[in-house]
C-alpha cells in the first residue's frame, strides 16, 4: 500500500496520474465523494473501477442494488479480492480524495481490502487527512510506503521551472525568498507565478508577497477554510495571530476547552499544521495559510486580533517567556505592559549578548514621553549608554533629574539616582573624576548583596579606582563583584579582567593570569566570545600571555580583542583605552615599534575628549614611550609647541575650553588634545597646576 497524504495543493493527484502515465500498469482509479460513506456504494464503485480496468468481479456485482447489505466484509469484498488474485499482471487500485470517507464502516471495508491484498495488487490512497486505518502492522512489515508534504514540496530548481513556464523570471535571492514564504507548497508557487506574470518588477512583488495575495487567499479560503465547520474556522482564524501554539495556549487565547482535540484533528487532516517537536506539544501553521487565516480574521471579526494578542501576551508572561510576551503585547497595542516587561528584564537580555533584541523592543514600543515614566526613561538611558549614543543618554538623564529619588526600579536597582550613578561610573563618558563620584555614590546606595546591581556598583568602583591608578582601592570591590553569584556575566568578566590588569601592575603576575583565564572561561561557557564587551577579557589574557613569555600568541589575542572593540563603539570609551595601553605596551616590549606607535597615536585620539583625571593613564603611556626610547617629556616645558604655548597662556584666564577653541579658531577636541599634551609635558594633571608650572618655568 502507498499512502500519499498532504494538504490541498501539493499535487497528490497529478503526481499519481503522471506516474501511471509513465509506468502504464493496469490501474483502477476511483475518485471518492462523500456519498461513498455508504459502505454498499463504496463497494459497488470499487468493483466498477476494477471492471473498467478489466479486473473486476463481474458486472452483476457493480450495481449498488445488487450488492450485499451487510456492513461487515461479505461476498462483494471477497469477490473483489478474488478478482485481484487471479490477475496475471500487477494492478494498481487508486482511491483518490480518501479524506471524504469519514465513517467507521467505510474504513472497515478498505482495511479488509488492505489486509487481503494479493501479491500483485497494489493500493494507492490519496488523502488530505491521515486515514482511519490501522497502519502500524504495514509499517512494521515494510509493506507501507508513505509520501508526505515534505516529499512533495518543490525545491528551488523546481520552483524556477514552474515560474519560468508562467513567464516569471526572478533573481536567485527572490526565488529563495519566495520559497521561504511558500515553504515549497506547489500550489502556492504556481499561484504566485500567475501573480508575477507580466509584472515590470517581479522581484519587488516577491518582497511584498504574503497570504494577502488574491490568488493565494481566494484559493485557500475556497479550498480549505470554507469547507470546514464554523467552530473549526473560527479556531483557525483566532490561532493565526500566534507564531507557535500549544493546546494550553490555544485554550487561553480562544476561551475554548477543546483545543487539544481540535489540534489533533487538524494534524490528522493535514490542515497545514506543522509539528515543532516530537512530542506534538507545539505547532505552527504553514506561513501562507496562517497569513490567509489572519486576513480572514480581520475581515470577519475586525479588532479582535488585538484582544487575542493580549491574551497570548498574558499567557506567555505568566510562564516567563519574555520574548513572546513582549512581542504579543506590542501587537496588542499594549505598550505599557511591553515597556514594563522590558524594564524588568533588559539586564538579563543584555547579559546574554542580546542587546539587539532589547533595542528592537524599544524601537517597536515607540519614543518616550512624559507618560512613559521614570523606569522607562532609565531603561532607555542604560541602553543608550551601552550602545554609545551619548546624545540619547544625555536627553534621558536630563528628563530624570527631577525624579532622582524615584525607586526601586523594576529591574531591581534601588533608585534613579543609583542607576544614574552606575552609568556614570561604568561608562565614564564624562571622564575619570565623574566616574569616581558616580562609583562612590553607587556603592553607597546599592548595598543589597542579593541584587545584581550590588555587583554592578562594586565593579564600577573597582574600575574607576583602576582608571585613577588607586590599585589597592580597586581590589576589594572587584573581588566583591566577580564573586557575587547574582552578578551578571558581563560584570563578572569586567571585574575579572580589570583585576587581572591591577594584579599585573602590582607585580602579582600569577594571580593576574588566573583572573584573565577565569574571564575567558566565563565568555566561553556563555557563548559571548564575539560580543564587544568581551574584548577586555582578551586584553587581560593578552597581557598575561606576554608576561608568561608567549609574545606572539599574546599579540594574536590582543589583535582579536582590538578587532572586537572596533566593531562597535558600545560600552563607553574606557575598554578601548585600556586595550590600547596594554596592546601598545606588549608591542613595545616585543620590539614591534611601529605597531606600538600607531596604537599610542590612536590612544591619543581616544583621550582627546578628556582633560582631567588622566594622571595614571599618562604615567602608563610614559612607561611605554620609555620602552620605545622616546624622550621623557615630563617636566620638559621647554618642548611645548607654539600652539601649546598659546593654549597655556589662555588657560590662565577663566575661559572655558569651548571659548578657547573659538578664540583660536580650533575645534574643541583639538584644544583638548593640546591641553593634555601640556599637562603631560609639564608633569601635571589639572589646569591650575599647568598654569603654576608654566609660570615657574618662565613659559608664561
Amino acid at each position: 500500500m502507498t499512502l500519499i497524504a498532504a494538504p490541498v495543493g501539493y499535487g497528490k493527484t497529478i503526481l499519481t496520474a503522471q506516474w501511471l502515465e509513465e509506468t502504464r500498469p493496469r490501474a483502477a482509479w476511483l475518485s471518492l465523494d462523500p456519498d461513498e460513506n455508504d459502505p454498499r456504494r463504496l463497494r459497488a464503485h470499487v468493483a466498477a473501477a476494477l471492471e473498467r480496468a478489466d479486473s473486476g468481479p463481474g458486472t452483476e456485482l457493480t450495481t449498488p442494488g445488487m450488492i450485499d447489505d451487510t456492513a461487515a466484509p461479505g461476498p462483494t469484498l471477497s469477490a473483489i479480492v478474488d478478482s485481484l488474485a487471479v490477475t496475471d499482471e500487477d494492478i494498481v487500485v487508486v482511491l483518490d480524495d480518501f479524506h471524504v470517507i469519514t465513517g467507521a464502516e467505510g474504513h472497515a471495508q478498505v482495511e479488509h481490502l488492505v489486509e487481503h491484498l494479493p501479491p500483485r495488487a497494489h493500493l494507492v490512497i490519496l488523502t488530505r487527512a491521515d486515514p482511519g486505518l490501522r497502519l502500524g502492522r504495514l509499517r512494521a512489515s515494510g509493506d507501507l510506503l508513505e509520501i508526505r508534504a515534505d516529499d512533495l514540496a518543490f525545491t528551488c530548481d523546481e520552483a524556477e521551472t514552474v515560474l519560468a513556464r508562467e513567464g516569471a523570471m526572478l533573481d536567485e535571492d527572490s526565488t529563495r525568498r519566495l520559497m521561504g514564504r511558500t515553504e515549497g507548497w506547489p500550489a502556492g508557487l504556481y499561484l504566485a507565478g500567475l501573480s508575477l506574470a507580466g509584472r515590470d518588477d517581479p522581484d519587488a512583488f516577491v518582497r511584498d508577497f504574503s497570504g494577502g495575495n488574491r490568488f493565494i487567499g481566494d484559493y485557500l479560503v475556497e479550498e480549505v477554510l470554507a469547507r470546514h465547520s464554523d467552530e473549526l474556522r473560527t479556531f483557525i482564524e483566532s490561532v493565526s495571530v500566534l507564531d507557535r501554539f500549544s493546546a494550553g495556549l490555544c485554550d487561553h487565547v480562544t476561551g475554548s476547552t477543546r483545543s487539544g482535540a481540535i489540534l489533533r484533528e487538524l494534524e490528522r487532516t493535514n490542515l497545514f499544521l506543522v509539528p515543532l517537536d516530537d512530542a506534538r506539544h507545539w505547532y505552527r501553521f504553514h506561513r501562507l495559510f496562517s497569513a490567509v487565516a489572519r486576513t480572514e480574521l480581520d475581515l470577519r471579526r475586525p479588532g479582535e486580533a488585538r484582544v487575542l494578542q493580549a491574551r497570548a501576551a498574558e499567557w506567555f508572561s505568566r510562564r516567563g517567556n519574555v520574548d513572546e510576551a513582549v512581542r504579543h503585547s506590542i501587537a496588542a497595542g499594549d505598550t505599557e505592559t511591553a515597556s514594563l516587561l522590558v524594564e524588568v528584564h533588559w539586564l538579563h537580555y543584555v547579559d546574554a549578548g542580546r542587546i539587539a533584541t532589547v533595542l528592537a523592543w524599544l524601537d517597536a514600543i515607540g519614543p518616550l514621553n512624559e507618560a512613559s515614566g521614570p523606569a522607562a526613561s532609565m531603561t532607555a538611558a542604560w541602553l543608550a549608554a551601552l550602545v554609545g549614543d551619548e546624545a540619547a543618554l544625555h536627553a534621558a538623564l536630563v528628563s530624570l533629574e527631577a525624579v532622582r529619588e524615584h525607586g526601586p526600579l523594576p529591574d531591581g536597582s534601588r533608585s534613579v539616582e543609583s542607576a544614574t550613578a552606575m552609568i556614570a561610573a561604568l561608562f565614564g563618558y564624562d571622564g575619570p573624576d565623574d566616574m569616581m563620584r558616580g562609583a562612590e555614590r553607587a556603592v553607597a546606595l546599592e548595598t543589597d548583596r542579593y541584587s545584581p546591581f550590588y555587583a554592578v556598583a562594586n565593579a564600577a568602583m573597582g574600575h574607576a579606582a583602576y582608571v585613577q591608578g588607586d590599585l589597592e582601592r580597586a581590589l576589594t570591590p572587584l573581588v566583591n563583584a566577580w564573586r557575587n553569584d547574582r552578578a551578571p556575566v558581563i560584570i563578572q568578566v569586567l571585574a575579572l579582567a580589570i583585576e587581572s590588569l591591577v594584579q599585573d601592575e602590582l607585580g602579582e603576575t600569577t594571580r593576574a593570569g588566573e583572573r584573565a583565564d577565569a574571564a575567558m572561561a566565563l565568555l566561553e561557557s556563555h557563548g559571548l566570545r564575539g560580543v564587544p564587551q568581551a574584548s577586555l577579557a582578551f586584553t587581560a589574557r593578552g597581557r598575561a600571555l606576554a608576561v608568561a613569555g608567549d609574545v606572539e600568541q599574546a599579540l594574536a589575542v590582543l589583535a582579536k580583542g582590538l578587532s572586537l572593540r572596533r566593531e562597535s563603539p558600545a560600552h563607553g570609551p574606557w575598554g578601548m583605552v585600556h586595550h590600547l595601553v596594554v596592546h601598545a605596551r606588549v608591542a613595545a616590549e616585543a620590539g614591534h615599534t611601529e605597531l606600538a606607535r600607531r596604537l599610542l597615536d590612536e590612544l591619543d585620539s581616544q583621550l582627546a575628549r578628556f582633560t582631567d583625571g588622566l594622571g595614571a593613564v599618562d604615567a602608563r603611556v610614559v612607561d611605554i614611550r620609555r620602552l620605545l626610547h622616546e624622550p621623557d617629556d615630563v617636566g620638559a616645558g621647554q618642548d611645548l609647541t607654539d600652539r601649546e604655548l598659546d593654549v597655556l597662556r589662555i588657560l590662565q584666564g577663566s575661559m572655558s575650553l569651548q571659548e578657547i577653541s573659538d578664540e583660536l579658531y580650533l575645534s574643541a577636541n583639538t584644544v583638548k588634545t593640546h591641553a593634555r599634551a601640556i599637562y603631560r609635558k609639564l608633569g601635571v594633571h589639572a589646569r591650575e597646576e599647568a598654569v603654576v608650572a608654566g609660570r615657574q618655568q618662565g613659559l608664561i
